[in-house]
């Protein structure tokens, strides 16, 4: 997971042969995450929200979780 761009709350990481950006935001109620997974800077999975379980959950938690479900979208080959 690295900073992608100068906005804090946006990483990226390359997975396979896809990259996927994750954007983490603050909101009244906690933290929200949000990825989308691109292939030769194509979208092949548009934004989709990552519910965060966690009660407290840290802006690096948010991501990571993010992360997980983008890696889990593009194994059961959703990313095609």
């Amino acid at each position: 997971m690295e900073p992608k761009g100068i906005d804090m709350g946006d990483y990226q990481e390359r997975y396979q042969d896809c990259d996927i950006e994750v954007a983490v935001e603050q909101v009244l109620t906690g933290v929200k995450a949000h990825f989308r997974v691109l292939r030769d800077d194509v979208v092949v999975i548009d934004w989709r929200l990552v519910h965060i379980d966690s009660l407290w959950p840290t802006e690096h938690a948010a991501a990571e979780a993010a992360f997980r479900a983008a890696r889990q979208a593009i194994d059961a080959g959703l990313a095609v």
